[in-house]
């Protein structure tokens, strides 16, 4: 069983690292969105929510008259700011594709203001499951069966160690192997249940990739069974009711004021028109959910026989379904509220450490043999534990540093990650494994102290600026850059005190060894 565990966790290690990484990060994928796109004007007083209708309206209006689909984004504690997007059809006259457009609005002048092009958070938390580079369904397989094996480690984990809680409470420093077990288990055993949780919520929502030659074996080849399947398999129960109100009277404004006569106590977060090229179009008012893992209610206005009906989603028609909504909520996290969402940030981030320690770990038992292999190992380690989050922070430095209109910018803000986490592998192969993790830390704690810099240099924004005018965000995400950067500062200032340390052992042991 130790075996298992070993290896079923060395396996992937890196893999689950970038995993874990890239995933926690997405937990404030919102935030960071907000600050790679500093252009954006923020909502600081109360607007009246018919005053967000009315602006929004005119201008997609005047900048969207033929486009499909419509949606009014309202602003939030996590997106304090107003948006307008739009699906525009595709062209054959002038060879444009079909595509969304998404634009900010002045609150003060309900003007569009343009931001820069960028990849933002959601690209960067999309990194933990499609990997970027690789093809979609490659990505999925991959990430698929290196999340299999993390399940397998924690299950061995619980098993082998069966003094697992007694040993949480318990920390010897400064004894070298020993101490970073200690940690290893401090890291598994505290947010353990988060682990388990998102493990197999993971597993669960790519089954449909990892078991589509069940779904080709029973349901079907191709993918248009495979969205047959997955519609049949996700319909909602609904209730339907028609309600008193003229059906040539209905519109966005009408709808979204008897929505908020329903639900007194639910702030709107989004107002849609679907299928407005269609004879009787959808008018959709999604509302803050106020309890439990649901995050919204959607409520749909249509035109059905000269009357208005209004349509509601009570949740899956399925059990199975059912499952996999909570599984998916529980794993995204969407519905948490400000305190609940950097409880799943730190759990993340302690799974980066579990995982991070294990690799430290499996090079220290083997660090006797001295073999090239295993200083490469140990090499790698800083490279990937250390290298990624120094090619996070390069890929924000990017986000300021590129011309804003460079041409493919969103892509190249990408690409800088990855040139950057190359070049951490390539510096640490050429160092030795210590030098190696110094030089690492140190660098990792200037790319995060200098980003709030960054930010003011080359914007409007700077920590004083945000807390003047209640950026609440701007300056959050700057303060979590000097946090990050104090803590990477702190691990190689302890480093490089216990290399002096056993180095001037050495020594003696040498001068005594020679006497």
């Amino acid at each position: 069983m130790s075996w298992l565990h070993t290896w079923s966790g060395f396996a992937f290690a890196w893999l689950l690292f970038f995993i874990f990484v890239t995933g926690t990060v997405g937990y404030f994928e919102n935030e960071i969105d907000r600050w790679m796109k500093p252009e954006i004007a923020i909502v600081n007083e109360p607007i009246d929510d018919l005053t967000i209708l009315n602006t929004a309206q005119q201008q997609l209006t005047a900048k969207a008259d033929d486009a499909t689909q419509w949606y009014i984004s309202y602003p939030s504690a996590r997106n304090p700011y107003i948006d307008i997007s739009w699906l525009q059809p595709a062209n054959k006259e002038t060879g444009t594709r079909r595509q969304w457009y998404e634009k900010n609005l002045a609150p003060n002048t309900g003007e569009l203001i343009t931001t820069r092009e960028t990849s933002g958070g959601e690209t960067l938390y999309r990194l933990h499951y499609n990997l970027h580079y690789v093809p979609i369904v490659v990505g999925y397989l991959v990430t698929s069966l290196a999340t299999m094996l993390m399940l397998i480690g924690l299950v061995t984990g619980v098993i082998i160690h069966k003094k697992i809680f007694i040993e949480f409470f318990t920390f010897r420093a400064n004894k070298g192997l020993r101490s970073w077990l200690d940690i290893h288990n401090i890291f598994s055993v505290l947010p353990l249940p988060f682990h388990l949780m998102i493990t197999y919520s993971g597993l669960i929502l790519l089954m449909g990739i990892s078991f589509a030659p069940v779904v080709d074996a029973t349901y079907g080849e191709g993918q248009k069974m495979h969205r047959q399947l997955y519609d049949e398999t996700q319909a909602e129960n609904t209730t339907t009711q028609f309600i008193a109100l003229p059906a040539e009277s209905l519109s966005l404004e009408t709808a979204l004021i008897d929505s908020k006569s329903r639900f007194k106590d639910q702030s709107v977060s989004y107002l849609g028109v679907v299928e407005r090229n269609a004879e009787q179009p959808g008018f959709e008012v999604w509302l803050d959910a106020d309890q439990g893992i649901e995050f919204a209610t959607l409520i749909t206005y249509r035109v059905v026989e000269n009357k208005v009906q209004i349509e509601q989603a009570t949740g899956k028609k399925y059990s199975a379904a059912e499952v996999y909504d909570v599984l998916e909520h529980l794993h995204e996290g969407v519905f948490a509220d400000i305190y609940l969402r950097w409880l799943y940030f730190l759990s993340g981030l302690l799974g980066a450490g579990m995982i991070a320690s294990g690799m430290i770990i499996w090079v220290q038992k083997r660090k006797k043999q001295q073999t090239r292999f295993i200083n490469v190992i140990d090499k790698l380690n800083a490279s990937v534990v250390v290298g990624l989050p120094i090619a996070i922070a390069a890929y924000f430095w990017a986000n300021r540093i590129l011309p804003v209109e460079m041409v493919s910018r969103a892509q190249w803000e990408m690409h800088s990650l990855f040139i950057v986490f190359a070049l951490c592998c390539c510096f640490c192969l050429v160092r030795a494994p210590e030098k190696a993790w110094q030089n690492m830390l140190w660098l990792a704690a200037a790319a995060y102290a200098l980003i709030p810099l960054v930010n003011m240099l080359t914007t409007k924004h700077s920590m004083l600026a945000s807390l003047q005018n209640n950026d609440w965000l701007m300056l959050g995400f700057d303060l979590s850059m000097l946090v990050f950067a104090g803590g990477f500062a702190f691990a190689a200032v302890v480093l490089q005190k216990r290399s002096v340390i056993t180095s001037s052992n050495s020594h003696i042991k040498q001068t005594v060894k020679g006497i």
